[in-house]
């Protein structure tokens, strides 16, 4: 029997290469951890303090976040492949002056450009995915794009070290460069323009407005409640789970192969996620997923409580926690772009600053309440965190299509 009064599937455009949209975003997250192991490096080099060499840290991380709420409402009116062009002219110049540029002030400011070009890259590819593709098959393509951003820090910092051992740390921006160029080159033709139905105007009042619209969406705020909170805990467990292990009677270096284990649990996940959990409802599979990660937040304290000190009392639930966010953070990334609805640009940039944000400000919150001394205030926090990303879940949930 033919269901032609049903809704009408809209007319999808041709979607780029999966492989593309994941080199695309993951030259944002290289041009951060590639810079991790060289700082001491580039401190010596220059002959500044350490605080100097911090903020080309910081200042990427703030530009990245910034400038997807800015790229994110001009390609709704201007569309995604100008966008994700102008993002990678920037990413490649930037990295071209960085290997020129030998004064700390001027690093700075070519790390915030750099910065800038990523986010519009990064936010792109997730718009050009919510475009292309429907609701689950975009979370399937969300999937792959996500075991390849676990995958690419790790390799950075690998072989950032290696480079700036035997080349110096201008080796690691001339990869960087490149890697610019090589995006700008692949986007130019292979990424065909997947925004149909553009804005006919933007000003600061129509930004302005798209974001009012965009934040009155309920759906999306608890999609985005929900994606932030778990990528951010997973970042606070970086920063704070060291300290934990060193109670313990672990060295940094074992902290660092047993917490390596998570993404390898998330590369994990995300695969079962393509496989298995999409096709249950994107809904029920990041239900599923943050119930399960606070369960595995919880078992971090009761094992700490009750004075476990192997490895394992931490590895195992950091475990359960990576494979959980390989179901997560696809699936609400997806949802809450697709409840963006015409403001899908807008919403994009919204949830990649949330994202990027959320660690940075859940752990500067927790530090300050004394989660670095103590793991019971540490994991209370975290707690707090995963429960709103449950009950944000519960909402959507709750409303999702029957």
């Amino acid at each position: 029997m033919s269901h032609t009064g049903g809704k009408r599937k809209r007319a999808r455009p041709i979607a780029p290469p999966v492989w593309f949209l994941a080199m695309c975003t993951a030259g944002g997250v290289v041009g951060l951890t590639i810079f991790t192991p060289i700082l001491p490096l580039v401190r010596s080099g220059l002959g500044v303090s350490s605080a100097d060499v911090q903020q080309l840290l910081t200042v990427y991380m703030i530009a990245v976040a910034v400038g997807q709420l800015i790229s994110g409402p001009l390609s709704d009116r201007y569309g995604r492949r100008p966008l994700l062009l102008s993002g990678s002219v920037l990413f490649a110049v930037a990295g071209a002056a960085l290997v020129v540029t030998e004064n700390i002030d001027w690093l700075v400011f070519w790390r915030v450009v750099q910065g800038i070009g990523a986010a519009a890259c990064m936010a792109m590819c997730r718009a050009m995915v919510n475009d292309a593709f429907e609701r689950s098959d975009a979370a399937r393509q969300m999937s792959a794009i996500s075991m390849v951003l676990s995958i690419a820090p790790a390799l950075s910092l690998a072989f950032a070290g290696f480079m700036a051992e035997r080349a110096g740390w201008k080796s690691t921006m001339v990869l960087l460069f490149v890697w610019g160029v090589a995006t700008l080159v692949l986007s130019y033709f292979v990424a065909a323009e997947t925004h149909i139905n553009k804005l006919q105007k933007i000003n600061l009042k129509s930004v302005g407005l798209a974001y009012v619209a965009v934040l009155r969406n309920r759906l999306f705020v608890c999609w985005t409640l929900a994606s932030g909170m778990q990528v951010g805990i997973f970042f606070c467990l970086n920063a704070l789970l060291a300290y934990q292990y060193q109670r313990n009677g672990y060295s940094l270096s074992e902290f660092g192969l047993w917490f390596s284990l998570t993404p390898i649990f998330y590369l994990f996940g995300n695969t079962c996620n393509r496989l298995w959990f999409v096709s249950r409802g994107i809904e029920r599979a990041a239900m599923i997923g943050c119930t399960f990660s606070t369960l595995s937040v919880l078992a971090m304290f009761v094992t700490q409580a009750l004075g476990f000190t192997h490895a394992l009392s931490l590895a195992l639930p950091c475990c359960v926690f990576g494979f959980c966010n390989g179901i997560i953070i696809a699936n609400s990334t997806v949802g809450a772009i697709a409840a963006a609805g015409d403001h899908a640009g807008t919403g994009t940039g919204i949830v990649g600053a949330w994202q990027m944000a959320t660690g940075g400000i859940g752990g500067a919150i927790i530090v300050a309440l004394g989660g670095a001394s103590l793991f019971s205030v540490a994991s209370g926090g975290l707690m707090v965190m995963s429960s709103v990303s449950v009950l944000a879940m519960l909402v959507v949930y709750r409303q999702r299509e029957v």
